[in-house]
C-alpha cells in the first residue's frame, strides 16, 4: 500500500508539495476532506497516473514520488519507475464519469438514449473503429498484394496450370512418342522440379550434352553386337631391323665376272641356270659346249653366303607382303554402330586409314631397299630412313567405340532410361530457370509468412474488438447487479439499464428515456465503478487484494438525499479487508461526517494514527496535504466545525499566524449560508444575499458584510488572496461582528453551538 506522498511538483495546483513528517502515514482506509478547488480532484489524478502508469497523462513534466509498503518492503516510486508499481489502481472521479460514457444521443424524433458503459480508456468506440480500419487495410494488403504473389505461384501446380502446359509441351514437342499424359503430367513435372530446383546449373546441359542425351534417350535398338577385340601385332619396327641387317651384310667374291657384276638381270639369269647344267657339258640355251671349268668357276662366284643373303631377302619380302595383308582389316561400317558413337567411330576409322597409308609407305621403302640389295649382294649398303608408324592409338579408339557400342547394346534400356532422366531434368531445370521459379517460390514463401503475420494480427485485433465490444455491451460486468446498485443509490427503481443490440439503453418507468440528469449520470457511473470492483473481487484468483482504490466525491451532482445511500453502498462493499488500500475524498462535510461516523475508517481521539487528512490551499495558492484539524473531526456537523474555526480565530491572540487563516473567507461565507438557511429554510432556491437581508436587520453589522462575503466567494477568493488584496483585513472584523451578534441576539443558538 501507499504509506505517504513524498513530493508532488508542478502537478497542477500542487506546485511544490513535500510530505511533512507531522502528517500521519496513510492507513489501509483513508478519509480526505477539502473544500471545492482545494486540490482533491488533482490529487485523484495523481492516482490515475498510477492507474495508467503514464507519467504524461496529466501535467507533463511534473515530478512525483511516493513511498509504498510491498509485503513489508518500503521503497520509493517516482514518475520514471511507474512500471514497477506493484498494485492495481482504480480511481473514481469526474474524469472517470466522463471517460466511461460514450453516448449515442437522440438526433431526430423520439429515440431512446443508448450508451456504452465500461470504457476504461475513454475511447473504446474510437479504438474499435481504428482496429476495424486497420483490419480492413490489412485484408486489402493481404489479398491484393501477398495473396496475389501466392496465387501467381500456385498457377504452376494448379489444375490445368503452368506445369500441366509445360508437361504437355515436353511430351508433344521435345520428346514426342516417349510419354503419354498418365506417365508424364503435372504431378511428375512437379516432382522433378522439387529435385532440380535446388541446383539448376547442375542439371542444365550444354548443347552438345543435351543433344547426346536426347539422342540416347530417343534411340531405337536396331543394331547388332560387334567384335570389339582387335588383335594386330605391328611388325614395322622388326622388319626395318631385319632389312637393315640384310643391307649391311655382303657375300665374298673369289672370281670376278665383270659382266655379272654389272648386269643384274644377267646375274639373276646365270644364277638360276647353274642348277640346270649340273653334270652337263653343253649349254642348254645355245647347245654349245661349256668352257672347261665354267661351272666350277660359276659355283665359286655364287657362294653359299650369297645364297643366304638372297634367301634372307626373299624371306623378308614375304614378311613385308604378309604385313600388308595384315592391314587389310575390314571394320563395321558406321551404319552398324549406334548413333551415339557413329561420328566418333567414323573419325577413328578414317584416322586408321590415314595411318595405314603412311605405314604402307614405310613398307614400300623397306621393299625398295631389299630390291636394291639384290643388285648389291657383294656390297654393304645403308638403309633408307623410315618413320616408325604405329596403329595403337587408332586401334584403341576404334576398339573403345566398338566396346561402347556393345556396352550400349548390352545396357540399352538402362542407359536409355538414364539418358531420359538426364534430358528430362535438363528440360525442367531450363524451364524453371527461364521462369525465375526459385525467386517466385521465395517470394511466395515470404508472402505466406507475411500473410500468417497479417492473419495473426487480424485475429489479435478481432479479439481486442470482441473484448472492447464486451466491455461496451457490459455483458461481462453483470447487468442485473448494475441495476441493483443503481436502485440502492437512487433509492428508486424507475430507472433501468437494458442491453439492446450490444448497447446499454436507458429506460425510465419501462419506457425509453431521452435524457439523463448529471446526477443520474454520476449515479450510473458510480454504480458501474462498484461493479468493476466487484468483478476484481470475483476474479479467480481475486485481484482486489492487490488493488488501491481512490474515490473522489462520489456524491458529486447528487443531492443530500443520496448521501446515506452512498454511505450504505461503501460500508457494505468495504466491510471486509480484502483490498490493498482505500482513499475517499469529499468536499461535503456532511458526507465526511457520516463516513467518519460509519466506522468504515478507524476512529480514535488521539492526535496520531488518525486516517483523516485535509487538503487546502496555502497563501500562495498552492495545494497542500495536512492532518485533519480536530476542529472538524471532533464534530459531526460541518456547521459546528465552521463555527469553531471562526470562534478560535476570534479568540486567538496571534491572528497573523492562525493555522487556518487562508480558510477564513470560505468558512465565514459557508457558516453564514448555513446559518441563514436554518433561520429561513422556506425557499431552497433563495441566495445567501437574499436570506441575509431577511434574517438580519439593517442596523445589524453582519447585514453590511454581504459585499465582503461576495468578494471572497469560493469561485474567486483564491485569486483575490494571491493578489494580497487588502480586503483580507476586513475578514477579521466581519468575524468579530458575527460572533458578537450571536452572543447578543441569538443567545440560545450561541449556547447550543458552545455546548453550554
Amino acid at each position: 500500500m501507499i504509506t505517504k506522498i513524498n513530493k508532488i511538483k508542478k502537478f497542477g495546483i500542487f506546485k511544490d508539495f513535500v510530505w511533512n513528517n507531522s502528517i500521519d502515514t496513510f492507513k489501509n482506509r483513508n478519509l480526505i476532506f477539502g473544500w471545492n478547488y482545494s486540490g482533491k480532484t488533482t490529487l485523484s489524478k495523481l492516482f490515475q497516473i498510477l492507474e495508467f502508469k503514464d507519467k504524461n497523462k496529466y501535467f507533463s513534466g511534473s515530478e512525483i514520488e511516493i513511498s509504498i509498503n510491498d509485503n513489508g518492503t518500503i521503497k520509493p516510486i517516482n514518475q520514471d519507475s511507474l512500471a514497477s508499481f506493484p498494485f492495481i489502481t482504480k480511481v473514481f472521479n469526474s474524469e472517470f464519469t466522463k471517460r466511461i460514457f460514450t453516448w449515442d444521443e437522440p438526433k431526430e424524433g423520439f429515440n431512446p438514449i443508448a450508451f456504452y458503459l465500461g470504457d476504461p480508456a475513454g475511447d473504446l468506440k474510437a479504438k474499435i473503429k481504428k482496429l476495424e480500419i486497420i483490419n480492413e487495410r490489412l485484408l486489402k494488403l493481404r489479398d491484393n498484394k501477398y495473396k496475389y504473389i501466392v496465387d501467381t505461384f500456385e498457377n504452376y501446380n494448379k489444375q490445368n496450370g503452368k506445369f500441366t502446359d509445360k508437361a504437355k509441351d515436353i511430351r508433344d514437342n521435345y520428346l514426342p512418342g516417349l510419354y503419354d499424359p498418365t506417365t508424364f503430367n503435372k504431378s511428375e513435372l512437379k516432382r522433378i522440379a522439387d529435385v532440380v530446383k535446388y541446383d539448376l546449373a547442375q542439371y542444365i546441359l550444354t548443347q552438345t550434352d543435351r543433344d547426346a542425351a536426347k539422342a540416347e534417350a530417343t534411340a531405337i535398338k536396331k543394331y547388332e553386337k560387334q567384335r570389339d577385340n582387335i588383335q594386330v601385332t605391328e611388325n614395322l619396327k622388326s622388319l626395318a631391323e631385319k632389312v637393315k641387317n640384310i643391307l649391311e651384310d655382303s657375300a665374298p667374291k673369289s672370281i670376278s665376272f665383270p659382266n655379272l657384276d654389272e648386269d643384274s638381270a644377267l646375274f639373276d639369269w646365270v644364277q638360276k641356270g647353274i642348277p640346270l647344267h649340273q653334270n652337263s657339258s653343253d649349254c642348254k640355251f645355245c647347245t654349245k659346249p661349256l668352257p672347261e671349268n665354267r661351272l666350277e668357276d660359276l659355283n665359286s662366284y655364287y657362294s653359299k653366303k650369297l645364297q643366304e643373303i638372297q634367301n634372307a631377302i626373299t624371306k623378308v619380302q614375304k614378311e613385308i607382303s604378309a604385313e600388308r595383308d595384315l592391314l587389310k582389316i575390314t571394320f563395321p561400317s558406321k551404319r552398324e554402330i549406334t548413333e551415339t558413337y557413329q561420328k566418333s567411330y567414323e573419325e577413328a576409322t578414317e584416322s586408321f586409314n590415314e595411318t595405314k597409308k603412311e605405314y604402307e609407305k614405310q613398307l614400300s621403302i623397306l621393299e625398295s631397299d631389299l630390291k636394291n640389295k639384290g643388285s648389291n649382294i657383294f656390297n654393304s649398303i645403308p638403309p633408307t630412313p623410315i618413320v616408325k608408324i604405329s596403329f595403337e592409338k587408332d586401334f584403341n579408339a576404334i576398339e573403345t567405340h566398338l566396346k561402347n557400342h556393345n556396352l550400349l547394346f548390352d545396357k540399352f534400356e538402362e542407359r536409355k532410361d538414364e539418358a531420359l532422366v538426364k534430358i528430362i531434368n535438363h528440360y525442367v531445370a531450363e524451364y524453371l530457370n527461364t521462369e525465375k521459379y526459385n525467386q517466385k517460390e521465395t517470394d511466395k514463401n515470404s508472402a505466406n509468412q507475411t500473410i500468417g503475420l497479417i492473419d495473426t494480427k487480424i485475429q489479435a485485433n478481432e479479439l481486442l474488438i470482441d473484448g472492447y465490444n464486451a466491455q461496451l455491451s457490459n455483458k461481462v460486468k453483470g447487468q442485473s447487479e448494475l441495476n441493483n446498485i443503481l436502485e440502492i443509490l437512487l433509492h428508486r427503481d424507475d430507472i433501468k439499464i437494458e442491453i439492446r443490440n450490444d448497447k446499454f439503453t436507458l429506460e425510465r418507468s419501462g419506457h425509453p428515456a431521452t435524457d439523463l440528469s448529471e446526477g443520474e449520470k454520476s449515479a450510473i457511473a458510480f454504480s458501474y465503478f462498484l461493479t468493476e470492483l466487484k468483478a476484481l473481487r470475483d476474479d479467480d484468483p481475486s485481484k482486489l487484494p492487490k488493488t488501491i482504490i481512490f474515490i473522489d466525491d462520489p456524491i458529486s451532482s447528487l443531492d443530500s438525499n443520496h448521501i446515506f445511500q452512498v454511505r450504505s453502498l461503501l460500508k457494505d462493499f468495504f466491510r471486509t479487508d480484502d483490498f490493498a488500500q482505500l482513499f475517499v475524498s469529499t468536499h461535503n462535510f456532511e458526507f465526511f461526517s457520516i463516513m467518519y461516523d460509519s466506522k468504515i475508517f478507524s476512529q480514535t481521539k488521539k492526535e496520531v494514527n488518525r486516517p483523516l487528512y485535509f487538503i487546502k490551499r496555502d497563501q500562495a495558492g498552492a495545494s497542500t496535504i495536512e492532518k485533519m484539524p480536530k476542529t472538524f473531526s471532533d464534530y459531526k456537523s460541518e456547521y459546528v466545525g465552521l463555527f469553531f474555526i471562526l470562534k478560535n480565530f476570534h479568540e486567538s491572540l496571534d491572528k497573523e499566524n492562525f493555522p487556518y487563516l487562508i480558510l477564513l473567507p470560505n468558512a465565514l461565507r459557508r457558516f453564514v449560508e448555513l446559518y441563514t438557511l436554518s433561520k429561513y429554510p422556506g425557499n431552497n432556491e433563495s441566495t445567501v444575499d437574499q436570506r441575509v437581508e431577511i434574517v438580519f436587520k439593517s442596523e445589524d453589522k453582519p447585514y453590511h458584510n454581504i459585499k465582503l462575503l461576495n468578494w471572497f466567494s469560493h469561485q474567486n477568493q483564491m485569486e483575490k488572496l494571491q493578489r494580497h488584496d487588502d480586503k483580507i483585513i476586513q475578514v477579521s472584523d466581519a468575524i468579530n461582528d458575527l460572533i458578537e451578534y450571536l452572543k447578543k441576539h441569538d443567545e440560545l443558538h450561541w449556547k447550543g453551538l458552545n455546548g453550554i
